[in-house]
This record gives C-alpha cells, structure tokens and sequence, in this order.
C-alpha cells in the first residue's frame, strides 16, 4: 500500500511582499559627492565657464530676444559638413548666428557613402529639416590631406585617410604633373571637396529631394521647363584659408560632373 505524505497548505504571501526590498538610495548624499566632484572639475572649466557667460551676455547686449529666438525649433537653411581642425569654426567662418546651419565635422571633411555617422546627419537635414543648401568645407594646411600624401602608417586612422589617398588616385595623372609639393597639396585639399560634393549628388536622399522638388514645381507650373538651378539640395564646394580668413566657391561645373556620371549612379527613373 503506498504511504501518503500530507503536507500543510501554504498561506498566501501579500503581494507586497513577493517584491526584493530594496534599500532607498540616498540620493542628497549621493548629490553632494556628484557637486563636489563637479566642484574639483570645474576648477580645470574656469575658462571655458566663463567665457561661455561673457557670450551669453553679448548675445543679450546685441538682442534681448536672442536666446528665446534660440529656444524655438531649428530651421536652418544649411547644412555644413567640414574638416575637425579647430581653426574652422563654422558658424563663425560663415558669419552665420546659432540656429542657421546644421554642422557636420569630421577629419578631412569626408562625405563616404558607408559612414552611417555621415549618412544620418545628412538624412536629418535633407527630409526633416529641409535644408536647402549643402555646403562642403575644406581648408589650406589640412593635416589630414598632408597626412594622406605622405609613406607613413598612422594606425588606425588610416582606415580614415585612405579616402582621401583615394581621391588622390582618382586625380593621380593631373596631381603628379605639379612638381610643387605646396601647389600639390592645395590643389589635393580642393579636389578632395569636390570628390565630397560628387558623394553627397550620389546618395539616395539627395536624388530623392530633388526629385520631390521637381515634382513639386511640375504641380505648380506643368508648362514651366524646370532648371537645375531650381532643384535642392543645391550643393555647394567651398575651401577656407586660415591664413586670411578668406573662404572661396570652386569653379567646378556640378551640373555637368555629376551629368556625366548620371548613367552610373542615378537612381532616379529617367520618366521620372
């Protein structure tokens, strides 16, 4: 005969109960570690503190309203994409206020078409922000385009550079033919930014604006022959001079480089 065990019926743990107790953190103690850390930190900030409420007491002495302005949504008109150095400040360069251009940097002010760093920036300022203008900085004494020109292994970064050795390759016959290594490295800082602008004509948000602008302007006038010139993003390639402070438009022809180049990277239907 088997043998039965009886066991005693448990009593209902409260649902209060059945949680882990956890000790309440004591956070003003916490607090007062995190601003006495902040404290000894801000000792190495002075400078950078201070210099930040001197500017904010001239944007006030220059309008009042500035930092409400400044509060509202951004709505800006461009978008920048320029070399890290720290002597190309863009807003500053461009005489433009906060708020007015969008700002992408990166070392040697590279576009490529598998940086999704890049790619976001630029898919948030064409189909979100609407920007209407792309502007592609580079400068005189880059030390990324010297870096790239020279026999030297610089690790990691020159997963970075090879884009721009790249470009060299591109423009080799015509680059090798300048015996002055100065004239060489001005004239690789310049054709690197056009290369970026020839990048950004062939990414897939840009061919699509633009092909949304068309349609968009066919709608308002259908007997309206549509210009290039009337598609945005419009892309601009601009190169900056530390030396003077002077920023200069290259006279490249965008509407016939990229016209040439249509058959390859063109994503765009041509009924379209």
């Amino acid at each position: 005969m088997r043998r039965v065990t009886m066991v005693a019926a448990r009593r209902p743990v409260p649902l209060q109960a059945r949680f882990i107790q956890v000790k309440k953190p004591d956070f003003e103690n916490k607090f007062s570690i995190a601003q006495g850390a902040s404290t000894k930190q801000n000792q190495h900030m002075a400078q950078i503190l201070a210099g930040n409420l001197k500017w904010v007491d001239e944007m006030k002495s220059k309008d009042e309203e500035f930092f409400d302005k400044l509060a509202q949504p951004q709505k800006p008109r461009y978008l920048y994409f320029g070399c890290a150095d720290s002597r190309v400040p863009a807003n500053e360069i461009l005489g433009l206020s906060p708020g007015e251009v969008f700002v992408h940097r990166n070392i040697g002010n590279q576009v490529p078409g598998n940086d999704l760093n890049a790619l976001s920036v630029l898919e948030y300022a064409v189909q979100h922000l609407k920007v209407t203008d792309i502007i592609v900085v580079g400068h005189y004494d880059c030390g990324a385009v010297r870096a790239a020109t020279k026999r030297q292994d610089l690790g990691l970064l020159e997963n970075w550079l090879r884009l721009i050795r790249d470009v060299y390759r591109l423009h080799r016959e015509y680059i090798d033919l300048i015996t002055d290594d100065e004239r060489k490295h001005l004239t690789l800082v310049e054709l690197n930014v056009v290369e970026q602008c020839l990048n950004l004509y062939k990414t897939g948000v840009v061919q699509r604006r633009r092909n949304e602008v068309r349609e968009e302007l066919k709608a308002a006038n259908p007997n309206k022959r549509i210009q290039q010139e009337e598609l945005y993003p419009r892309i601009h390639g601009l190169v900056f001079n530390p030396a003077d402070g002077i920023l200069k438009t290259l006279p490249v022809n965008f509407k016939q480089r990229v016209g040439s180049l249509d058959h390859i990277y063109s994503l765009i239907p041509k009924n379209k």
